[in-house]
């Protein structure tokens, strides 16, 4: 996997206008698919894991690599939102993704064991579409995950002036609901708030940091942090991860 760098830093909602001025001369907005009228947009994820909560304790020990799946979906739902199976793959600071693009109403047919042939017809800038998808059935089917937490937020995205493989994003405003059905993705009114006062800003790259991005980390004391917003989002919702136990996992979830 080499992958990209990643590397995050949690920040008082306060210094965000002050961070923002500091990296605009070297960067420029990104241009996501899922961007509209500005370079904010929100980003939904249902993540899956284990009755055992495997993936939430691999991050809580520390375990270098490990791995995630989850259903993203971006904005608001429409008539034919499309959205992605994801495998998020992590070794260390470096992430690589397994990605694969479904249309939101064939979501649940294909995590059932659905044609993959008739659900996700090949397409040239997804050519591994199936064998991707496959993957990530195994996974979810090896080791019986189910949704676990919803996580949501917007996300502020730029990429660097000089280098387009450095991403700099923002991400705030963040929510969770725990044991979502696959059509709670676009689910507002039962989400929690949590990091309220702080944000996340994040720094992706191919590439080793840029120097500049050095100065400003220097300069505003920034001190980069193990984040997870999947841990933090079940967090919100448990004093003690204990307290959500296999069975009420098996009881709740809604796969």
């Amino acid at each position: 996997m080499p992958g990209r760098q990643e590397n995050k830093y949690i920040i008082p909602m306060y210094s965000m206008d002050e961070i923002r001025h500091a990296i605009a001369p070297y960067v420029i907005a990104d241009n996501h698919h899922a961007l509209q009228e500005s370079n904010i947009y929100e980003i939904r994820s249902i993540y899956f894991d284990t009755f055992m909560l495997k993936d939430y304790y691999e991050k809580h020990v520390g375990l270098q690599m490990r791995k995630k799946l989850r259903l993203r979906g971006y904005n608001q739902a429409g008539a034919a939102s499309e959205v992605f199976l994801e495998i998020k793959w992590k070794n260390n600071t470096y992430i690589s993704k397994d990605r694969t693009p479904v249309k939101y109403a064939d979501v649940a047919k294909l995590l059932a064991g659905g044609d993959l042939d008739k659900i996700l017809p090949y397409r040239k800038d997804f050519p591994n579409s199936q064998e991707k998808a496959s993957k990530f059935l195994f996974y979810l089917k090896r080791s019986s995950r189910v949704p676990v937490n919803l996580v949501t937020y917007s996300r502020e995205a730029y990429i660097g002036k000089f280098n387009h493989s450095d991403r700099i994003t923002f991400d705030s405003n963040i929510r969770s609901m725990m044991f979502p059905g696959l059509g709670d993705l676009f689910e507002e009114s039962k989400l929690i708030p949590f990091l309220e006062r702080e944000f996340v800003l994040e720094f992706k790259s191919e590439n080793p940091m840029p120097e500049w991005f050095k100065r400003i980390i220097r300069k505003h004391n920034l001190k980069k942090q193990a984040y997870s917003k999947y841990v933090r989002g079940v967090d919100a919702h448990y004093r003690h991860v204990g307290d959500c136990s296999k069975g009420e996992i098996i009881s709740m979830s809604h796969y």
